[in-house]
């Protein structure tokens, strides 16, 4: 038969051996430095409107609810992203929007994250997705292999996972499920 007394002693001798346990695994290094100036933005922009012409035409347009710049790798992260490209006739080729934008400008990458939206139009083509990624280096547009992407283009409404696609050979596949339609021209309503 167990007495109090002995019981108050394991539970005390038990928290005793579980904080000693704790301290023993902590292991702050103090003598490793971080440079917090590589994850603090050297230049923050509020409601931002970006223009870019190039021989007296506009080529790019950025709208942003913030905006920042961060000098170690180069990189851009604009919230609340709408963006617009012309084509050389002045003419809008693509427009998009998403609540974060990430740009790599170094490696040509673009990410967009959440509430993705993406039209264009000299190719009649959307793209809605929860997250999608951009190198124009290889021209290839990649997305997470299980979210969900709605793409149509000329009647096409596809809806599937494991979608990318390639600029260079304007091809598209989807890698996992997908279930859509196709609409080939105006029908006469049945009664």
């Amino acid at each position: 038969m167990i007495f109090n007394g002995q019981i108050k002693f394991f539970v005390q001798f038990f928290l005793l051996a579980l904080i000693a346990v704790f301290f023993a695994a902590c292991s702050l290094q103090y003598e490793q430095r971080t440079d917090s100036k590589d994850s603090v933005p050297e230049i923050v922009f509020t409601n931002v409107k970006f223009h870019r012409y190039e021989k007296n035409l506009q080529k790019f347009f950025l709208s942003s609810s913030k905006l920042e710049e961060y000098k170690s790798d180069g990189a851009y992260f604009a919230s609340d992203a709408n963006f617009c490209t012309w084509d050389e006739e002045g003419a809008i080729d693509t427009s998009g929007n998403c609540a974060l934008l990430g740009i790599l400008p170094k490696e040509n990458i673009y990410s967009l994250l959440k509430e993705v939206q993406i039209e264009n139009k000299s190719q009649d083509i959307k793209i809605s997705a929860s997250a999608m990624q951009w190198n124009s280096k290889n021209e290839q547009l990649i997305f997470s292999k299980d979210d969900e992407v709605h793409f149509s283009r000329n009647g096409l409404e596809l809806t599937g996972t494991g979608f990318s696609a390639s600029g260079v050979s304007g091809r598209f596949e989807f890698s996992g499920p997908v279930q859509g339609s196709f609409s080939t021209g105006d029908f006469p309503e049945a009664e």
